[in-house]
C-alpha cells in the first residue's frame, strides 16, 4: 500500500507541475498580449464623438470661414464629415470644407449624396478623412470656407456634421501647432 501512495504521490505531483507550468505559460502569454494591446493603444484610440453644427440663420462673409473642430493635442487618425449645404442646379456647391493640420488646410474631396439632395436648393455631401501616416497629412481640423466674393446665407437645415473614430498622440509635442488664419493654404 506504501507503494501505491508512492505512485499516486507522483502523479500528483506530475500532475500538479504541469498545471503550473501551464499557469505560468499563460501567464506569459497573457502579458505579452497586454503589452501588446498597451502598445496598440499608444498608437491610436478607437473613440465615438459626433458634432452636430447647426447653420440656420448663420452668415458666413465673403474669404472667410468657421473653425467646426479641432482634436489638437490628438491626430483625427478617422473620421467622417457629411454637410447639407446650399447648392446650385448642377449639385455644386460654393463653399469648401477643409481639413488638415492649422494653417494647412485643404480642401476636401466631397461626394454628392444624390438621393438626399435637391439641386438649385439644398445637397448633401460627405467624405472619410484619415491622417496619413506619421508626419504625412495630419489632420486635427475641420472648417467650412467660403472662397466666393459673396456672403453665404445659411437657410433651414443646413448643417454639418462631424464623427470621430479614430484618435492618437500629435507627434510634435512641445511643437507650435499653428493656428487658424485666413494666410492658410487651401490651394
Amino acid at each position: 500500500m506504501g507503494i501505491v501512495v508512492i505512485k499516486n504521490f507522483r502523479i500528483q505531483s506530475l500532475t500538479l507541475a504541469t498545471i503550473l507550468i501551464a499557469a505560468m505559460g499563460s501567464t506569459s502569454m497573457l502579458f505579452a498580449s497586454t503589452v501588446q494591446y498597451s502598445n496598440a493603444q499608444e498608437e491610436k484610440t478607437v473613440t465615438r464623438d459626433s458634432q452636430t453644427v447647426l447653420l440656420e440663420g448663420k452668415t458666413l462673409p465673403p474669404k472667410d470661414f468657421i473653425h467646426l473642430y479641432d482634436t489638437t493635442p490628438y491626430l483625427l487618425k478617422l473620421g467622417h464629415v457629411a454637410a447639407k449645404l446650399p447648392c446650385d442646379s448642377n449639385n455644386k456647391t460654393s463653399l469648401n470644407v477643409l481639413i488638415g493640420q492649422a494653417p494647412k488646410l485643404k480642401p476636401a474631396e466631397l461626394e454628392l449624396v444624390k438621393p438626399l439632395s435637391t439641386p438649385g436648393k439644398m445637397c448633401i455631401y460627405h467624405v472619410d478623412i484619415e491622417s496619413g501616416p506619421p508626419g504625412e497629412n495630419p489632420i486635427t481640423d475641420i472648417a467650412l470656407q467660403n472662397p466666393t466674393d459673396k456672403e453665404v446665407k445659411f437657410g433651414p437645415t443646413a448643417t454639418v456634421v462631424i464623427g470621430v473614430d479614430e484618435i492618437s498622440p500629435l507627434t510634435q509635442t512641445g511643437k507650435s501647432m499653428g493656428n487658424m488664419s485666413m494666410g492658410n493654404n487651401t490651394g
